[in-house]
């Protein structure tokens, strides 16, 4: 759709830019029988964020009736357009994370903490920091990865408590925590990371390797 021209202060046509048409494919459903499969992948390949809506509608249905052909592909497409660094910002993604903020499935959790994690606001750092001491193992990695730039005191403790749990579970969680301790490299992060749980049986593991 084009715009009519405006004029300036002299008659002079003033060219306004082109209005984008509204994309009428976020707010379409499958048809009756459609699998959700399908229509994931198409809205996946958008990488917009307006796809969200119609994902969470599709992840609703299927934890209502469950069809495993299209579970993977709507969980695939929601993970992926949530977590696109430039949708961080989005109303729709921002929906999501409060949504999925403290939900009791700890994958629609990791989701959340990952799109928050995108954000480069430092006012989400101690949102972040609370998640890395989750004891879902996912979520606690997500949450470590997502930080960045300058450290403090309150970081490299959340950290210190991540490295040193004797939780064979949280290797994940360790791995990333001992590399953000080791990028941040001051004599704190360094005596953090000396008290780094080793699972004896990964130990025992390496060594029996030929």
């Amino acid at each position: 759709m084009h715009q009519e021209p405006a004029f300036d202060g002299g008659g002079t046509p003033v060219p306004q830019p082109d209005q984008p048409e509204l994309d009428s494919a976020f707010d379409e459903r499958p048809a009756e029988g459609e699998h959700w499969g399908p229509f994931a992948r198409r809205l996946q390949a958008t990488r917009h964020p307006r796809a969200l809506p119609a994902l969470l509608e599709a992840h609703d249905a299927l934890r209502r009736e469950p069809r495993f052909c299209c579970v993977g592909a709507v969980r695939a497409a929601i993970y992926e357009v949530a977590t696109a660094r430039e949708n961080a910002a989005s109303g729709p993604v921002a929906d999501l994370v409060n949504r999925w903020w403290d939900s009791p499935d700890p994958w629609e959790e990791m989701v959340a903490v990952t799109a928050r994690a995108g954000t480069p606001e430092e006012v989400e750092r101690p949102a972040l920091l609370e998640k890395v001491r989750s004891a879902r193992p996912a979520v606690a990695t997500a949450a470590i990865e997502g930080l960045c730039g300058m450290s403090d005191a309150a970081e490299i403790e959340a950290l210190r408590d991540v490295v040193s749990r004797p939780d064979p579970t949280l290797r994940w969680a360790h791995d990333a925590a001992s590399r953000r301790l080791a990028e941040i490299g001051t004599p704190e992060a360094q005596a953090a990371l000396a008290n780094r749980y080793i699972d004896p049986t990964e130990h025992l593991w390496h060594k029996t390797q030929p």
